[in-house]
C-alpha cells in the first residue's frame, strides 16, 4: 500500500513540473489595449403600445445628425398587422417617427415587402430615381434632388429586384426618396 501511495505521489509531481515547464515554453504574448467606446443607450420605453419591435431588424445610428445614438427597426402594428419603420431620436424629448405600419408614408402604409435594412453612412449623397409615369421605366437619377446625408440614412429595398428607397433627415424632417 506504502509503495502505492509512493508510486501516486511521483506521479503527480512529474505531471505538475511537466506542466509548469509547458507553461514557461509558451510564447510571451504582447498586452494589447482594447479601445471601446460606450454606446449611448436608447430608451425603449418610448416605443408606442401599439408597435411590435421586430428584434432582428433594428439598426443604431445617428438619423437626425446631432451625434447621438438613436434607434431604428421595423415595426408592426398591433392592432392592423401592417409592417412599417420606427425611428426614436436619442434626444430629451425622445421624438419618435413612425412611417408605414397604417401611417401612409409615400403613398404607402404597409411597408411589408422589406427584407434589406441597412444603415447609410454620414455625408452619402444621395437622390431619387425618375420613373416613366406612363410606361414604368426607369429614366435616371434625379440630379437636381442630390442631397448630402445629414445623419444616417436608412436603406430598405426587395432582395430580388433592388427596388425600395431612403428615409433621411433633411435638417427638418424625414423625408422618403424612390431608389431603383
Amino acid at each position: 500500500m506504502r509503495f502505492t501511495l509512493t508510486i501516486l505521489v511521483l506521479i503527480l509531481c512529474f505531471s505538475s513540473c511537466k506542466e509548469k515547464t509547458e507553461r514557461k515554453s509558451e510564447p510571451k504574448k504582447e498586452k494589447t489595449e482594447l479601445k471601446v467606446e460606450p454606446i449611448e443607450k436608447v430608451d425603449l420605453s418610448k416605443v408606442p403600445d401599439s408597435l411590435e419591435i421586430i428584434t432582428d431588424k433594428n439598426l443604431k445610428g445617428d438619423f437626425n445628425g446631432d451625434n447621438k445614438t438613436d434607434f431604428a427597426s421595423i415595426v408592426r402594428n398591433k392592432n392592423n398587422q401592417k409592417i412599417g419603420v420606427l425611428i426614436l431620436h436619442n434626444s430629451e424629448n425622445n421624438e419618435s417617427y413612425v412611417f408605414g405600419a397604417g401611417k401612409e408614408a409615400s403613398e404607402m402604409t404597409d411597408l411589408d415587402w422589406i427584407e434589406v435594412f441597412q444603415l447609410l453612412p454620414k455625408g452619402e449623397i444621395v437622390s431619387p430615381t425618375l420613373v416613366d409615369e406612363e410606361t414604368g421605366d426607369i429614366i435616371g437619377q434625379d440630379e437636381s434632388k442630390k442631397f448630402k446625408l445629414i445623419g444616417n440614412g436608412i436603406y430598405m429595398s426587395v432582395e430580388e429586384s433592388h427596388g425600395g428607397g431612403i428615409i433621411f433627415w433633411n435638417g427638418k424632417e424625414y423625408q422618403w426618396y424612390h431608389i431603383e
